[in-house]
């Protein structure tokens, strides 16, 4: 950062609008030599996320609400083979309906069951995971997950059967707090050679490419935005 001259930020704006246009790769290159912390500056994540869900089932038994577009309904009732009313009768404890009083155009918020969502089923995997919503498809790659390295890290949860060492700052997964067994710090930063296998974990961790990442968190973005009540997204439910 030391090497930065913030008047290359002037280049950046003026080439902005032609971004598309010019090579990718040099304008990257520019980027990359902006500290995290200026505008233009590339993501945190820019050479990916170590990420694999382990079908742990955890974060479809975190306390809070799922909440479905209109536009995801059809599918997920199709699927079930139940008409709307029989939907909303079984699975729906909330809804936001248009002033209109259309209910194809409402927003629903699903029922849980016994402390998990109604679509877990008894082997932990998600009975309509074809069809799960916006929210369940983008997980972890929320926005609010993804601000800075310290927010994603703080999702990464370990095994229950792991035991943390005192004074650690590791923790396992709570239904208040939730949290990810499948997020991974990567060899090359705090966990060093070994450390995994010394833990007893052996669920293989992938690298989820940039590409990936901010395409499913611009889509959790787009979905919590349209959201019409601002007081739940202030209060109870954020991406």
């Amino acid at each position: 950062s030391s090497c930065f001259d913030p008047s290359m930020l002037v280049f950046l704006i003026l080439t902005s609008e032609v971004d598309a246009l010019a090579n990718k790769s040099f304008i990257r290159k520019l980027r990359g030599v902006i500290p995290t912390n200026y505008p233009f500056s590339l993501p945190w994540y820019e050479d990916g996320l170590n990420f694999s869900c382990t079908g742990c089932g955890k974060c479809c038994k975190v306390d809070g609400d799922v909440w479905l577009a209109p536009e995801e309904v059809p599918p997920i009732i199709q699927h079930l083979g139940l008409n709307l009313s029989e939907f909303r009768s079984n699975y729906i404890k909330a809804e936001v309906t248009p002033s209109d009083g259309d209910e194809t155009e409402s927003w629903v918020c699903l029922k849980r069951d016994e402390g998990a969502c109604i679509f877990l089923g008894e082997d932990n995997k998600c009975s309509i995971y074809d069809h799960r919503p916006v929210q369940c498809r983008t997980y972890p790659f929320w926005p609010s997950l993804l601000s800075d390295e310290e927010a994603w890290l703080d999702e990464k949860v370990l095994p229950d059967e792991v035991t943390i060492k005192e004074g650690s700052s590791e923790r396992h997964w709570s239904p208040e707090l939730g949290g990810c067994e499948g997020i991974s710090i990567s060899t090359t930063n705090e966990m060093e050679e070994g450390d995994a296998s010394d833990l007893g974990v052996e669920h293989a961790f992938y690298s989820v490419q940039r590409e990936e990442v901010q395409a499913k968190m611009k889509l959790a973005q787009r979905h919590w935005k349209r959201f019409p009540v601002d007081d739940i997204k202030q209060s109870t439910w954020y991406l």
